[in-house]
């Protein structure tokens, strides 16, 4: 088949690999260049972990994408793909909360994992202060990948493969035809004879009936430089999560950019896709309280700055799982995308999910993410 993608994020990017690896003529769309620095996809680190999942279909997924990650990495720049472990702080919340009761899932599925207790934690992790923390754990397993490295050495695997890519082609619509689908910019017009739409947080600007069914939250970030970094390197730092009731923080060891990334994971800030990608003032002084309290070695350094960048995620707020499934009154063209803050690292195993889905295969790991009554 000859097939349309959307948006060149991860979700479009793993699509337009895997399409082109069974056989389909592809051409991949992004309204900028690869890496598009306003997309979700697009910063310097996310975490891969297998943790906060109750469902075993992520852990799954996650184990899967790491392999694949893994090879990426090595027939690539060798820079996209680390294992650091996590270790994960959590006070305040009830046994039902995911991120126990995914705890309680990995703990059936894998071997490797274990709580700490609070001298554990100190004596391995001396540049966190974790006291007054109800549940400490760590996974050895986890990393991070460096994001925007990664899109631009997966665009030249595209490339090298076959993928047409059309960059800086803000795509204006996508329609459905007798015989196909086609996709509309400036004054140009492209038929296929399927689409699929990874557009992210334009999702709703080509497909009208998603606006409803989707919210954007801008959620930021902000970058210390230690005075020293050596505490905080990979193999002495791992990626790490402080949460609780309305404090979800992570991060990140020392980067390759000079800086330790820390971030809060909290949807309440609803937004537009247009909004400026700058941090907010508001935010930055947080960033430096919670700094200050957590990880004191890290607060005499420099702040040298943030970025925000977009979730995209369903209408319905316990509702965090993807959408790859046909969109709403279409045959033709499929919706791959409500990342909700957490796909990229499934950016390895998610590929075959949305092929199969656009090539009406089976698939049970795809089932999870179909539309069925979520929109009603």
């Amino acid at each position: 088949m000859n097939i349309g993608v959307v948006g060149a994020g991860i979700f479009g990017m793993a699509a337009a690999l895997e399409l082109r690896r069974r056989g389909h003529r592809v051409t991949l769309f992004e309204r900028g260049r690869i890496p598009n620095p306003e997309a979700s996809s697009t910063d310097v680190s996310k975490c891969i972990r297998r943790t906060n999942y109750p469902h075993r279909t992520y852990v799954e997924l996650a184990s899967r994408a790491a392999v694949q990650w893994r090879e990426w990495h090595e027939r690539t720049s060798r820079s996209i793909y680390f294992q650091t472990g996590q270790v994960i702080a959590l006070s305040g919340f009830g046994p039902e909360h995911p991120s126990l009761t995914g705890w309680e899932t990995l703990s059936r599925l894998a071997t490797d994992i274990r709580e700490l207790t609070a001298k554990e934690a100190e004596d391995r992790f001396p540049q966190l202060v974790l006291t007054g923390q109800d549940r400490l754990f760590y996974d050895p397993w986890a990393g991070y990948l460096r994001s925007g490295q990664a899109l631009e050495d997966l665009a030249g695997l595209a490339r090298d493969s076959g993928v047409t890519l059309r960059e800086d082609t803000p795509v204006e619509a996508v329609e459905e035809t007798a015989g196909g689908a086609s996709v509309r910019w400036d004054s140009s017009r492209q038929d296929f004879d399927r689409l699929v739409v990874a557009a992210g947080p334009w999702v709703a600007e080509l497909l009208p009936a998603m606006r409803t069914r989707i919210r954007l939250t801008r959620q930021q970030m902000a970058f210390f430089v230690p005075t020293d970094p050596e505490p905080f390197r990979r193999g002495r730092f791992p990626v790490w999560s402080i949460l609780s009731p309305g404090n979800l923080w992570y991060g990140f060891p020392y980067l390759h950019e000079g800086w330790v990334k820390v971030a809060e994971d909290s949807k309440v800030d609803d937004t537009r896709a247009d909004v400026s990608r700058e941090p907010t003032a508001e935010f930055l002084d947080w960033a430096r309280e919670f700094v200050a309290r957590h990880i004191p070695a890290l607060s005499r350094g420099e702040l040298v700055g943030g970025r925000s960048c977009l979730y995209t995620n369903m209408a319905v707020m316990e509702d965090e799982q993807f959408v790859i499934d046909w969109a709403p009154g279409r045959q033709r063209v499929l919706i791959a995308g409500c990342g909700c803050g957490h796909g990229f690292k499934f950016g390895g195993s998610i590929g075959p999910v949305i092929a199969d889905a656009l090539e009406d295969r089976e698939n049970p790991l795809g089932d999870l993410f179909r539309i069925g009554n979520r929109f009603d």
